[in-house]
């Protein structure tokens, strides 16, 4: 009985900012609503918001990528010169270095085409290479795949999520720090005009 009358105890406690009672003012309830809103939409707000812009930006970039497939094409190219050789490196970056390099290939009219891309370091001249080229055969970026797009999208998404957590988080401390401000000089107040009764009292 002892515990169980201790745990309702501890709940009214709790609950004090939602009862009327002598000690409850105005910004404790407004710090107790707000805590409820806030609460609200921390759990729900910020996950819906961040799914929402997750997959607003799947779409966009989905889009963008059928454009992409729509309007350039793949072409098989040779490196036209030597792509120079990196510094040597001890970690092994420089092998995997990339430099921009001319390329040259040969459109369906007969026409040679040449453009700029990004090859190993150390490529021999004469080196096949596929590459994406657009409508005026110019060199674009290949689209990208569904994978990529996930990825870039549910990075995004949980970005945004995090920042809606960060602003309600802000706003509940603003609201909090306001209201205990309210709360101390309401006290305050009230003592000025109550201490004084007090102090006769003792006399």
């Amino acid at each position: 009985m002892g515990k169980a009358s201790g745990t309702r105890t501890r709940v009214k406690v709790k609950r004090w900012r939602w009862r009327r009672n002598a000690l409850r003012r105005r910004s404790d309830a407004v710090e107790a609503w707000t805590r409820l809103f806030l609460g609200s939409a921390l759990l729900v707000g910020a996950p819906l918001t961040g799914s929402l812009i997750g997959l607003s930006t799947f779409d966009s970039a989905q889009e963008k990528a059928d454009h992409q497939r729509a309007t350039s094409h793949v072409v098989r190219a040779t490196v036209a010169e030597n792509v120079p050789r990196a510094p040597a490196s001890t970690d092994g970056a420089a092998s995997r270095s990339t430099i921009p390099a001319t390329v040259r290939w040969t459109t369906p009219d007969g026409r040679t085409v040449t453009g700029t891309v990004k090859m190993p370091a150390g490529t021999r001249s004469g080196t096949p290479t596929m590459i994406w080229v657009d409508a005026h055969d110019k060199v674009t970026t290949a689209p990208a795949n569904s994978s990529a797009i996930w990825t870039q999208s549910a990075v995004i998404g949980s970005a945004s999520a995090a920042g809606t957590g960060l602003v309600v988080g802000g706003v509940w401390l603003v609201v909090r720090y306001t209201a205990r401000r309210r709360r101390m000089a309401e006290w305050e107040r009230d003592w000025a005009a109550t201490g004084p009764e007090w102090d006769l009292r003792d006399h």
